[in-house]
């Protein structure tokens, strides 16, 4: 369930994140960001507010209530996280209130999925962030953010999956891109697990066909492998390219 998986990214920790996992009276809802890089849209069009202002085409399921990056990061030039403030524009600022680091979790970097199996020194580091969104638009909210520095495929199989983890939305938008998250697949692979978390809304610049990175993710973590479903997608929004990653027109599909 959701909560033992977040529970086993916190491990014996004391800190803000076993506080907030303490507070939750229900499973939370997680959406998981695959090859975010330093990317933080998500964290604006799944929130209520922008729901209410751009409303979908067909009944949206509820927002999340805390969000999930991972990118192994392979470049240590990145100055990512060196200052509080991650996003300033004329209408919104994003900056992290605090920062706990969590236990590590040094996983596999195939050569045959990812580009720079060297990693980083930011790579294995696993942080639970609280970001604070300021908007002339959305309005002010806080964010639980949790950010593993690990790569995708080998996270989905080894976490979540064997935690049983449920992730009520997934983004697949320029995976791969930014800082080299996906490498060598497309992240198609990801269309494998939507039924086995129960995903509900699944969000995507449509680039899925396989590359032999997925092949191998599959090959490499058996979990990740097709099971037979009946599942169906339906398009509740859309937006323009531009306005997430220049690389496709973006589209939230409610798996059915």
């Amino acid at each position: 369930m959701s909560l033992e998986f977040l529970r086993e990214l916190n491990g014996n920790n004391t800190g803000r994140f076993q506080f907030w996992l303490n507070e939750q009276k229900k499973e939370p809802r997680i959406c998981w960001y695959p090859s975010a890089g330093e990317d933080i849209r998500d964290m604006l069009y799944l929130n209520h507010a922008y729901s209410k202002e751009n409303p979908a085409l067909e009944c949206e399921p509820k927002s999340p209530d805390i969000f999930l990056h991972t990118d192994y990061f392979p470049h240590n030039s990145s100055s990512f996280l060196d200052t509080k403030t991650i996003f300033l524009d004329d209408r919104t600022s994003i900056t992290v209130k605090s920062i706990e680091e969590l236990p590590r979790c040094d996983l596999v970097l195939d050569n045959q999925i990812v580009d720079f199996p060297e990693g980083s020194k930011a790579t294995g580091k696993v942080l639970f962030l609280e970001i604070e969104v300021r908007s002339s638009i959305l309005g002010n909210y806080s964010v639980p953010l949790v950010y593993a520095f690990a790569e995708n495929a080998a996270f989905c199989s080894s976490k979540i999956l064997r935690n049983k983890g449920m992730i009520s939305h997934i983004v697949h938008v320029r995976y791969g891109g930014g800082l080299g998250g996906g490498g060598q697949s497309t992240g198609a692979w990801l269309l494998n697990i939507l039924e086995k978390v129960k995903c509900e809304v699944f969000i995507t610049d449509n680039h899925l066909t396989g590359q032999r990175g997925d092949e191998r993710a599959v090959k490499l973590f058996s979990a990740l492998a097709i099971e037979a479903g009946n599942r169906k997608f339906e398009v509740i929004r859309t937006i323009n390219s531009e306005a997430w990653s220049n690389h496709g027109d973006v589209t939230w599909n409610r798996i059915q």
